[in-house]
């Protein structure tokens, strides 16, 4: 029992015949320009849709040349591809297939994928119809790769679809089931109607000649759901056939009757259904198994015979056949045995130039493929005679190519050695470089750490003793009162010299630094700033914790926090500063921020000044990174990164 498939040639969707009235009546008004290319093709498209071919191919040539007057380049895919499709609706493969050729071009030209993945549906539609089932499957698979590869979401299922038609005209069920379940599942992902009717309708096809009614008759049913939905009225109208079909096939009687009856009415209600000679047939093989099973013999009988009529004038064998073998049915139902053998042999004949035929197509496939062939041997021929000579040309190249990349490879070699060499000088001059940086850091601080030591215990020990001598002296003197002032003054002096000489030895080595480690160190030097007044400081630390710095960088870190905090404070000019720092994965990083007027980076490569090669020097030495962000009005950020 034969049932409807849906192909997916793609088209223009349905357009009024009021609207291409207006569309045919603005033309004459339209210039000689883009504008009029555009109208043309909407033009040719609604005349291909309503199967106006001479029409469509008249407006379509009209555009053609329009297009080439203009050397519009850009439209040049457009109008090859609308060929395609005209003589593709004209059966005219051959020129089909010629222009499919040339599209490839222009989209290889292009350097357009989506054009290439158009032009391989067509090519899979052409191999199709003419038969050749192999660079049929071959091109549908190029297309459905090249859609995948650029998310050509419109058009995956719709490949997917056609896909599963061929395996089903070849018998390949299993095959055509599976592409269709994909092609059902992208045109659900994507929301593409028209592919993901294409598949449910061919996908119902494979599991109903595979005898697997029920999910045949589901998938069925939501092809009807979604193009009643969508206003799809020849997927509708397909539906609807092959459900009836189904149940006139599974004799369910009850079902056939409701679906007739719906389909009628739909085909009589909507004006859009425009139905093929094909589907008209199967209007009347529908309408007819309904009759016969309510035993309405003589309508039925009527049915069949428009059917057979038809059939004869569209010289359409396949329905013919179906018919014949219905009015032998139907008269034996009747017990007209005679009627019933008569129709029995038209349905034998019929059957017999069918498979004639189709042995006449495989005749003809076996005769091309053997022309095929001869022209292969023939090519063969001819190019035997010219392989003597290549082998020789060949070899003469090689030996060319041979001695100029062995000249290469010897000038490559020659020169990876210089750079390698060029490498290793300048990696020596950046270990020297680093190693004096370190002595001249280290020494700093050993020489910090004398002098801090020095002030603390000699100088500031002096001090003191001075100071408890003045003390005691105050008790066993007698002075005037202007005396006495002046002593005061003096100790007052002496106390203040003592705390600043204090001050100036912890800033060479802070005793906390040493005692307690640099996370503390540093916050008591943030807090000691914040006790000035000068500019409030807020510092943080994260993941320090319980984690020990080797002295020599905790020593090195605190000094590049202290010289950018001194930095900020003389030129920032800025009410607010934030010191963070934060170990993670054994990589510190420091961050010293603060609001104040900002500066021009690029500036900073032509300071002199001692306190920012000092800070270069140090994150040097600890092999880390320096990254600053700082303008105009907007403050100032910096951030040092190194390994711990």
């Amino acid at each position: 029992m034969t049932f409807l498939i849906l192909c997916g040639f793609v088209t223009a969707p349905a357009i009024a015949q009021t609207k291409l009235d207006s569309m045919l009546k603005k033309l004459p008004a339209t210039g000689m320009d883009t504008n009029r290319i555009q109208l043309l093709f909407k033009i040719e498209k609604a005349f291909l849709d309503e199967n106006n071919l001479d029409s469509a191919l008249y407006f379509l040539n009209q555009n053609k040349a329009l297009i080439e007057k203009l050397k519009a380049k850009k439209f040049e895919y457009d109008y090859t591809y609308e060929y395609i499709a005209v003589y593709h609706a004209m059966a005219d493969y051959e020129k089909a297939l010629g222009y499919i050729f040339k599209s490839l071009e222009i989209a290889d030209k292009n350097k357009d994928i989506f054009q290439k993945a158009d032009s391989y549906r067509a090519l899979f539609n052409t191999y199709y119809n003419l038969g050749q089932h192999e660079n049929a499957i071959k091109y549908a698979l190029y297309s459905i790769h090249l859609s995948d590869s650029i998310h050509d979401t419109a058009n995956l299922s719709i490949t997917y679809g056609n896909l599963t038609r061929l395996y089903n005209e070849l018998d390949q069920f299993e095959k055509a089931i599976h592409y269709g379940e994909i092609g059902i599942a992208e045109g659900k992902k994507y929301q593409n109607t028209k592919g993901l009717l294409i598949c449910l309708n061919n996908t119902a096809l494979a599991y109903r000649n595979l005898n697997q009614n029920a999910k045949a008759e589901k998938l069925y049913k939501s092809q009807l759901e979604l193009a009643l939905k969508e206003n799809f009225p020849r997927s509708a109208s397909k539906a609807m056939i092959n459900l009836c079909m189904l149940y006139a096939q599974t004799t369910d009687k009850a079902n056939l009757k409701n679906y007739t009856q719906m389909f009628n009415e739909y085909v009589k209600s909507n004006k859009d259904v425009r139905l093929s000679p094909i589907d008209k047939g199967f209007k009347h093989m529908i309408n007819g198994y309904n009759f016969l099973f309510q035993n309405q013999f003589q309508q039925a009988d009527q049915e069949f015979d428009e059917g057979i009529i038809l059939a004869t004038d569209d010289e359409d064998p396949y329905h013919l056949s179906d018919f014949y073998l219905l009015k032998t049915k139907l008269n034996y139902a009747q017990q007209n045995y005679a009627k019933a053998e008569w129709y029995n042999q038209k349905y034998d004949s019929v059957q017999q130039l069918i498979n004639k035929d189709e042995l006449s197509e495989y005749a003809l496939d076996l005769e091309k493929k053997y022309e095929t062939q001869k022209k292969e041997q023939k090519i063969l021929l001819q190019s035997d005679q010219l392989r003597s000579r290549r082998i020789l040309i060949t070899v003469l190249m090689l030996s060319i190519v041979g001695l100029l990349l062995t000249a290469f490879v010897y000038y490559r070699y020659y020169k990876q050695k210089q750079i390698i060499q060029q490498q290793r000088i300048s990696q020596l001059e950046t270990e020297k470089h680093l190693t004096a940086t370190e002595s001249v850091i280290k020494g700093e601080e050993q020489e910090r750490t004398r002098l801090a030591k020095d002030l603390h215990d000699g100088l500031g020990g002096m001090l003191s003793g001075i100071k408890y001598s003045l003390g005691n002296m105050k008790n066993n003197l007698v002075m005037t009162p202007e005396n006495a002032m002046d002593f005061e003054r003096s100790i007052d002096m002496l106390n203040s010299s003592i705390k600043e000489m204090r001050r100036v030895a912890h800033n060479m080595m802070p005793e906390a630094l040493v005692r307690f480690g640099l996370d503390t160190a540093l916050r008591d030097f943030c807090s000691d700033i914040n006790q000035t007044g000068g500019m409030k400081i807020t510092y943080q630390s994260y993941g320090l914790g319980q984690t020990v710095i080797e002295q020599s960088k905790s020593i090195t870190i605190y000094r590049i926090v202290q010289e950018l905090v001194n930095n900020a404070l003389k030129h920032s000019g800025g009410h607010e500063m934030l010191v963070q720092l934060s170990l993670a994965d054994e990589k510190l990083s420091i961050t010293v921020e603060d609001d104040g007027k900002g500066f021009d980076v690029a500036g900073l490569e032509n300071v002199k000044g001692i306190g920012w090669s000092n800070i270069k020097n140090r994150v040097e030495f600890l092999k880390g990174n320096l990254d600053i962000h700082s303008s105009e009005n907007n403050g100032t950020s910096v951030l040092i990164e190194f390994l711990i």
